[in-house]
């Protein structure tokens, strides 16, 4: 199923388009923690949940990301709970987490410990930064995509280039840059002037 942006006026549905079973919660996650390596993991959490599954709206799944990101915790995880949660209740909850966190854990102790063994070999390093590079453009191109499709207020582009230069630029504490943040943007989508 193909995502539509929804137009600015329409209302987003409360409840996702689809409810899948615990399985298929489960495999989604498992999917996406198997195949999401270095980092660019909400592109993967968006092409599953919302373009190949139809779970969700790109608008739901926006919403879900902004809500995970303000939150402790890593945000890949961070988002298998609550969009677990959001499809399934409570065990959708523990079936998105067991099935994002099984295949990484196997993986990071099997190469933990021959990383532990063969660190000294020569071009690891190289191979390394790499894959930091790969995830970052992967990140990148899943914000530029979300922006295009969710981003229409000039106000709006205002409040990410501000976050942006606050925390990304003089260092500011992400959480003093939300506080303010946050409250001034839902007071200026509240906000229509006559």
């Amino acid at each position: 199923m193909n995502s539509m942006a929804i137009a600015p006026d329409e209302a987003i549905p409360d409840e996702p388009l689809i409810r899948p079973g615990l399985g298929a919660i489960f495999g989604c996650f498992f999917t996406i923690g198997s195949q999401s390596f270095g980092g660019g993991t909400t592109a993967w959490l968006r092409r599953e949940v919302v373009t190949k599954r139809g779970w969700l709206t790109d608008q739901q799944f926006l919403a879900s990301l902004a809500i995970c990101q303000i939150t402790p915790g890593p945000n890949p995880l961070n988002m298998a709970v609550f969009l677990g949660s959001v499809l399934g209740g409570g065990m959708g909850a523990l079936a998105g987490f067991a099935g994002m966190m099984a295949f990484p854990t196997v993986l990071c102790l099997s190469l933990g410990a021959l990383y532990y063994t063969y660190h000294q070999l020569p071009g690891l390093e190289i191979l390394l930064g790499g894959l930091g590079a790969v995830a970052i453009g992967m990140n990148l191109a899943n914000a530029i995509r979300l922006t295009r499709k969710n981003i229409r207020k000039i106000r709006q582009f205002t409040v990410i280039v501000l976050v942006a230069i606050a925390a990304g630029i003089f260092h500011f504490p992400l959480l003093d840059v939300l506080a303010i943040a946050v409250p001034l943007n839902l007071l200026a989508e509240i906000w229509k002037p006559s």
